[in-house]
């Protein structure tokens, strides 16, 4: 409908929601009636009309895909199963030859933005090429050192992880970092002597398995 312009309900619109509600989905109800999902739950809620959530959680897991279901449209061209009206409709929304996605980096190859991760840390990244980037500081410390070895990471001296300079960044290994960030908070000049250690029980449990 127009916006701005409100069209109520019929007297049988409304009481064919309140005979189907519980017998249809409510997107097949708005389909029927040609309005909006929440248009239909603002008419149940005014009514004081609840579906059971058991009921919800029937619909839901009855439209859900099955393991193994084949789309409907599996293998098949867009005419065999959209009318020409509609693949017309879908026309004006495709991505046109040439056409960049809106919040693609100005700046291209190269370019270095900053990300909070999910621990509310801001890390600098660097766009590599199209749809791939990779932590800025990473980047910077093998475009000097080579590849960075296995069970490794990089990490900032001072703990700020924006200031991603070459000077400002160190190779350690992860049971070093494991004991940096160790809730017993060992003292720093110790830390090695822990590494070792740990390094000296791994190999020998692994001689003791036979391994070498």
């Amino acid at each position: 409908m127009p916006s701005g312009k409100f069209i109520p309900f019929t007297k049988a619109q409304e009481q064919q929601i309140k005979d189907e509600f519980l017998l249809k989905p409510v997107s097949a109800l708005r389909r029927e009636l040609g309005c909006s999902f929440s248009r239909i739950m603002r008419f149940l809620k005014i009514n004081n009309l609840e579906i059971p959530k058991e009921l919800i959680q029937q619909r839901k897991l009855k439209a859900s895909y099955k393991k193994g279901c084949i789309p409907f449209n599996k293998g098949k061209k867009q005419a065999e199963f959209m009318s020409a009206e509609g693949i017309l409709q879908t026309k004006k929304t495709r991505f046109q030859k040439g056409r960049k996605p809106h919040n693609i980096h100005p700046d291209g190859n190269g370019a270095v933005v900053l990300r909070r991760d999910p621990s509310g840390k801001f890390y600098k990244y660097i766009r590599i090429k199209k749809n791939v980037w990779k932590l800025y500081h990473r980047e910077i410390w093998e475009k000097n050192y080579g590849e960075i070895p296995s069970n490794h990471i990089v990490v900032f001296k001072d703990y700020n992880t924006e200031n991603a300079v070459l000077e400002n960044l160190e190779l350690i290994s992860m049971t070093e970092n494991m004991y940096r960030n160790s809730f017993h908070n060992y003292p720093r000049e110790v830390i090695p002597s822990l590494v070792l250690n740990k390094q000296l029980e791994d190999k020998l449990k692994t001689l003791q398995n036979g391994n070498k």
